[in-house]
């Protein structure tokens, strides 16, 4: 199993690049529970969804905010029900034309073959400086 839910996985993240959210969504348990630790204030669509269509939402949110060049997994570790992937990304804003990227963690539950729990952490002042364009905390 651990091999079947590696090549789903990879699949889903070129979807989430290709913003293909229909297959992405088919892929996700109707009783999603979905918390990203980042500042809503600076991306609106994260923070804490449960539900596939709250998780709709924070997905829709997100490919009209950005468009994803790169979602690639660096690192996988599957075992049973769960797994943790380590993920480069690289978004360009919409409005402001800014490219976000950075690495992002993503640690999953799998219930009935769908991913029933996403919990997703970043560097979110390095992403939050980078979708501003200013650094929110001055150096030495």
């Amino acid at each position: 199993m651990t091999d079947i839910w590696r090549g789903r996985l990879t699949t889903l993240y070129a979807a989430i690049r290709k913003g293909q959210l229909d297959f992405v969504l088919n892929a996700i348990h109707d009783d999603i529970e979905f918390i990203s630790y980042s500042p809503i204030k600076v991306f609106p669509f994260l923070g804490h969804r449960r539900g596939k269509a709250a998780m709709s939402e924070a997905l829709h949110g997100a490919v009209e905010a950005f468009e994803f060049v790169a979602c690639e997994p660096v690192s996988m570790v599957i075992e049973s029900q769960n797994a943790a992937v380590m993920l480069f990304t690289r978004g360009v804003s919409r409005v402001t034309g800014r490219s976000v990227q950075g690495m992002l963690a993503h640690f999953m539950r799998f219930r009935d073959g769908k991913i029933v729990e996403l919990r997703e952490f970043m560097d979110s002042l390095h992403a939050a400086e980078q979708a501003l364009g200013r650094e929110l905390i001055e150096g030495p």
